[in-house]
């Protein structure tokens, strides 16, 4: 049966607010930050193990970058339109959690969100929209983070007047992939990564075959500050944030 229109407002509305929330939820750990002063345990660097951590990963919480991607349409299921497009995506994000020490083969968890920002030269069109983008940081070797992420969130597009793929303005891209961090200086690194992702108006209007593609992306992130709680290893739980008093 088709969707109402109400139906489909509500959708998108929704929709829109997680991604509000995600591009929000940084700013609300400002207030936990400007209170460092009356933390206990300033200024002594924290060690793990017999091991420091290295110069370069020391960070605060809050992260902002951007990546330059190149996507291309594959032929699963189908390659209809040939589509390829180019995209910015402006980022800015909070680390919820980082644990060092972590034995698990993960050991940081942020949460960002994506802007989209793009244009397909073939067949034509233009992109605009944000992600929420959860990505996993594993263990490092040397300089070199490498992560796996996952991220959906709606978008517009005028692609749907080129390629018979899509069907109506108001889109939804999830994807997923993996990449790494390579830090050249304290809190500061270039990503190179690779998504597979998905484009469709989830059932919003027929017909919706939506496409699948492949991106690849070339980008600079930068973390944070340090602040001396960090140094002193107080309130490194998860979430500690949410539990400030």
């Amino acid at each position: 049966m088709p969707w109402s229109f109400f139906s489909r407002c509500r959708i998108a509305t929704f929709a829109g607010i997680l991604c509000w929330i995600a591009a929000l939820v940084p700013l609300g750990c400002l207030h936990a930050s400007s209170r460092v002063g009356s933390l206990p345990g300033a200024g002594i660097r924290k060690t793990y193990g017999s091991a420091q951590e290295p110069f370069w990963a020391a960070h605060g919480r809050l992260t902002f970058g951007f990546e330059f991607g190149y996507g291309l349409e594959n032929n699963i299921p189908r390659d209809i339109s040939h589509i390829q497009m180019m995209v910015v995506e402006p980022q800015v994000g909070i680390i919820a959690w980082d644990s060092p020490r972590s034995r698990l083969p993960v050991e940081r968890f942020e949460i960002s969100s994506q802007g989209i920002l793009g244009i397909a030269y073939q067949p034509g069109g233009y992109l605009l929209g944000n992600s929420l983008l959860f990505r996993f940081g594993l263990h490092p070797v040397g300089r070199v983070a490498p992560f796996i992420d996952a991220g959906s969130g709606p978008l517009y597009t005028t692609l749907n007047h080129g390629a018979k793929e899509i069907s109506g303005h108001l889109q939804f891209l999830s994807q997923g992939g993996a990449g790494i961090q390579y830090f050249f200086k304290p809190q500061h690194a270039l990503i190179f990564a690779y998504r597979y992702f998905h484009m469709s108006n989830g059932g919003l209007q027929e017909p919706n075959y939506g496409f699948n593609g492949s991106m690849v992306t070339l980008g600079f992130c930068w973390l944070g500050r340090p602040h001396q709680f960090l140094s002193a290893g107080v309130y490194r739980r998860p979430f500690h944030f949410l539990h400030l008093r």
